[in-house]
């Protein structure tokens, strides 16, 4: 059996969907042997759950990842294949690396052990470990809302790209307490992240989803940084929900979410996603063919809108110039929403509401690349949901 003293060159490390490929040359990765990966963590008394996943016993070529912590060890499984460019790859589940509690990486061969970090640092001052390690957040700072907001909300702020903002979010969804002020801060931007690449991403959502409902939970409303991230994570979770086709869940969320807002003038930074909750809430309805509890939440939707305008346009918003998107974005949401309530209602809308019926309503038409621009999955074709749901709102206002 060989036996490897070194590698011969960094091991290039990149993100596919949810897992890691740790690319190795052919003569660095014998298939034919087992090899393993271990971890070593800190010990925080951090309950990490992590899915054994199984595998043939008669494939060679599967390897396994070694987690060690200060008071046990354990394995999961890993296996080694070929990436796109048909190079041989170890490929690990991102959860499995346990980011928020790593101190290092080793590869370990039969016969053979290789600390990678120390390898690297001798013969090219190179640390792999930096590969996970930029990814954890100041434990000490959990709590500081400055600290955060910086370092993952604040776009202009923020160093990390797309790929890497979902890193940290997923690997810190079961790891930052759910009372923390900003938790829902951490779904609303893993939400995104998940929507850039539905396709391998996606199964993610009903982690997501289940973490949320835990979320609403224990949620404190009545803080103002709480309540924002509890209608932004409520709104970008019910999108991403949607754009998958689960119905139920996202109508969950919706639901669960609409009795914790008390109102949404407490915190100014809540008003676009809360008309986007309550637009999705409309489109819910009427997939379901409740259309008057779907004319009453689009009509809340252009109040909403209406309400977040005003606060924008506000003569003391130093910042006006520089959020004239989001007066454009709610100008979508109203024409969207407005238009939904009268096929909804055939052009009857109730007089309490002093919406003003027309003589003849408008074709109903919804620009949801303007609505949904934030969500990568808008960028080319809507969702199946979405126009499905447009369709039935058609064939209602058309009176079939």
């Amino acid at each position: 059996m060989s036996e490897i003293k070194s590698l011969s060159r960094i091991p290039t490390v990149s993100l596919h969907g949810s897992e890691f490929y740790i690319e190795l040359d052919t003569q660095d990765l014998i298939a034919r042997n087992t090899c393993v990966i271990k971890i070593t963590s800190h010990d925080d008394g951090d309950a990490f759950c992590v899915d054994v996943a199984s595998h043939d016993a008669t494939d060679t070529s599967v390897c396994e990842i070694q987690v060690t912590c200060a008071d046990h060890e354990f394995s999961v499984s890993c296996r080694s294949q070929l990436n796109a460019k048909g190079k041989q790859c170890l490929v690990v589940s991102l959860p499995d690396i346990q980011i928020p509690s790593l101190i290092r990486v080793k590869l370990v061969y039969p016969n053979d052990s290789i600390d990678i970090s120390d390898g690297f640092s001798r013969y090219q001052a190179i640390d792999i470990t930096d590969e996970f390690l930029r990814y954890q957040l100041d434990k000490t700072k959990l709590n500081d809302n400055v600290y955060l907001t910086n370092t993952l909300f604040n776009a202009s702020a923020r160093s990390f790209t797309s790929d890497e903002l979902f890193i940290i979010t997923y690997a810190y969804l079961n790891v930052l307490p759910l009372n923390n002020q900003n938790f829902g801060g951490l779904i609303t931007i893993l939400c995104y992240r998940i929507t850039d690449n539905l396709v391998d991403r996606g199964h993610i959502l009903e982690q997501v989803y289940q973490t949320h409902r835990r979320y609403l939970d224990v949620v404190c409303p009545h803080d103002a940084v709480a309540f924002r991230w509890l209608v932004s994570s409520s709104s970008t979770l019910v999108t991403a929900l949607l754009s998958v086709g689960c119905v139920t869940q996202a109508e969950d969320v919706l639901d669960s979410a609409l009795k914790l807002i008390f109102h949404p003038s407490f915190n100014p930074l809540v008003h676009q996603n809360y008309a986007l909750l309550l637009f999705q809430g409309g489109l819910i309805k009427s997939w379901n063919g409740c259309f008057d509890e779907a004319a009453s939440l689009f009509i809340a939707a252009v109040n909403a809108g209406r309400y977040g305008m005003t606060d924008l346009l506000h003569p003391q918003n130093s910042w006006i110039l520089g959020q004239l998107s989001d007066c454009y974005k709610f100008l979508h949401i109203i024409e969207a929403a407005y238009r939904a309530a009268l096929a909804c209602t055939r052009n009857n809308l109730p007089s309490q509401t002093r919406f003003s019926t027309t003589k003849t309503a408008p074709k109903l038409h919804m620009d949801y690349k303007s609505i949904f621009d934030r969500f990568a999955c808008f960028k080319k074709n809507s969702p199946p949901f979405f126009e499905q749901v447009l369709h039935k709102l058609q064939t209602r206002q058309n009176g079939q």
